[in-house]
């Protein structure tokens, strides 16, 4: 038992960050592909890795919904709800269930309403690879260069991410779990 408690301790964060961040965006993935329509979506297949390892590394990230799919207006709409819709249920859980602080229940609903929080906000700047763009290059999408375009950018915004400069109560989430006292 010493062994798993060692590599628990040495994993830290990533033991809560990375199921977070799998469950945020493959649900929004899923709820946006199924809102729009589209049957034929592999949400593992097409897994934003890029928006992935920033999720779970730096708690906010560019969403991955852009990309050429039919649609890309409602789909970034249908995913911001989505967001939404997890993030109420996550204030939701707090406020019915108020888990005593440090324990895995209030640590995990932290991570859980930053990384929601931080996905949700930042999506809403109207650049690639953030997802608001989509409503200003839909049509270049399907160009080649666009989406290497985007990775590129992805890469750039998980890098400038990992820098504190960026980390406002606001922009992090840290207001709402002061608010239902998690910190």
């Amino acid at each position: 038992m010493g062994f798993l408690t060692q590599a628990v301790d040495q994993a830290g964060a990533l033991v809560l960050t990375i199921p977070c961040a799998l469950i945020v965006l493959l649900t929004r993935e899923w709820y946006a592909a199924k809102m729009t329509g589209d049957k034929d979506a592999q949400l593992l297949a097409e897994f934003p890795l890029v928006s992935f390892a920033c999720l779970a590394l730096n708690g906010a990230a560019p969403g991955g919904l852009l990309r050429d799919k039919p649609m890309p207006l409602l789909r970034f709409l249908h995913g911001q709800l989505w967001l939404v819709v997890l993030l109420a249920v996550g204030v939701l859980y707090v406020l019915l269930k108020s888990p005593a602080p440090d324990t895995f229940s209030a640590r995990f609903s932290a991570v859980f309403l930053t990384q929601t929080w931080g996905l949700l906000l930042l999506n809403f700047i109207p650049l690639p690879p953030f997802d608001a763009a989509a409503t200003y290059f839909g049509p270049y999408m399907q160009w080649k260069m666009f989406s290497v375009l985007v990775i590129f950018l992805s890469i750039v915004v998980f890098v400038l991410l990992s820098y504190n400069f960026w980390r406002g109560d606001f922009v992090t989430g840290k207001f709402l779990l002061r608010w239902l006292h998690l910190v």
